[in-house]
């Protein structure tokens, strides 16, 4: 006899359909508070004036730059700061999390840095470093680097002890320890980390972008928005949205496939 939570399994929606029909809803009500005179386009604009603002960006551009161009310059910011960031945050990290003497002498900074606004300092980095790509890219750097940092030291020190005792008994070096269990032990906490860490980069890009930039889409979406181009705006919103989204997955799929054991055992 099947029994009803067999039943109720077989029956149940596939992930994709119920994402489909979300979305599906969301846009429905957007036409129809936006076709149907409920919201003016100045505040949201509807369907059909968003299409035409991205044809404008597409064939003519945005202050003699195409809207192709202000994307890649914001990806290649972004990934500039977050890989320098997420690769030296992981280092120090991983180093932090195995040895306590780093711990102690590091920590301290990391975790101070952790908290601290970006705009706090994007003023000071500006007197540093000027107005343009450096600023930016540093910027985006310390975004990166103290969520990478915690991320790893934490995936270092929740390793089983058991393994690692079990590895120095099979007379394994330190060196042999750390590089066949302790690092692949912490491999999902630091992917964990770094896809933390490139959302709150791509959320700073905006305000970098605004203040110490005049290209990419931050500062389309800021510029635009003096002149009330609403639909230029949202054109740069849902851009950057979805250049985050196709990078979280690329994270996510290069996580399957490096850490392939992960919730496995």
């Amino acid at each position: 006899m099947i029994k009803r939570s067999e039943m109720a399994g077989h029956r149940r929606m596939p992930d994709w359909v119920v994402t489909g029909c979300s979305v599906a809803l969301l846009i429905v009500a957007w036409v129809v508070a936006t076709e149907g005179g409920f919201v003016d386009d100045l505040f949201m604009p509807s369907p059909s004036s968003l299409w035409a603002g991205f044809t404008d960006l597409v064939e003519d551009g945005y202050k003699s730059r195409t809207i192709w161009e202000h994307a890649g310059l914001s990806l290649e910011r972004v990934l500039a700061g977050f890989v320098t960031g997420a690769v030296a945050g992981t280092v120090v990290g991983l180093a932090m999390g195995y040895n306590r003497v780093i711990e102690a002498c590091l920590a301290p900074f990391v975790e101070f840095l952790r908290p601290l606004p970006q705009l706090a300092y994007l003023v000071l980095l500006i007197v540093w470093f000027g107005i343009g790509e450096t600023a930016q890219i540093v910027l985006l750097f310390l975004t990166a680097f103290p969520v990478s940092a915690i991320a790893a030291m934490d995936g270092v020190k929740s390793v089983s002890r058991q393994r690692m005792q079990v590895a120095r008994s099979l007379g394994a070096s330190n060196w042999q320890i750390f590089r066949f269990v302790v690092f692949p032990s912490a491999l999902p906490e630091i992917f964990t980390g770094a896809r933390l860490a490139i959302g709150v980069v791509y959320a700073t890009l905006i305000a970098a972008e605004i203040i110490a930039g005049s290209t990419g889409l931050g500062w389309v979406i800021l510029d635009a928005g003096r002149f009330l181009r609403s639909d230029y705006v949202f054109v740069g919103i849902l851009a950057i949205g979805l250049m985050g989204l196709v990078l979280d997955y690329m994270l996510v799929a290069i996580e399957h496939r490096i850490v392939h054991w992960a919730g496995k055992y």
